[in-house]
């Protein structure tokens, strides 16, 4: 299946997540395709990766961070997905 069409601040499904798009990676990324943030109370940034059907955390032990509240992608995600 073809990679969804996402840009910065759109809302994406990752496991049993709901995530907002921080970043977007370059095509040739290692990281991955995105960072998304997830997690309103604590909002925490992972690289997130297209298997072919869903999107899926890239493959690491730990999760990549945490982003400030001043980040454009926090704050649409402490409004809400259906704000």
């Amino acid at each position: 299946m073809e990679l969804p069409d996402i840009k910065t601040l759109d809302w994406i499904r990752v496991g049993s997540h709901d995530c907002v798009v921080r970043v977007i990676y370059s095509d040739n990324s290692q990281s991955g395709i995105c960072q998304v943030v997830f997690n309103k109370d604590k909002p925490t940034t992972h690289d997130v990766c297209w298997n072919g059907t869903d999107w899926i955390f890239s493959e690491r032990p730990d999760y990549g961070g945490y982003a400030s509240n001043s980040c454009p992608a926090v704050r649409v995600l402490k409004k809400g997905r259906y704000a």
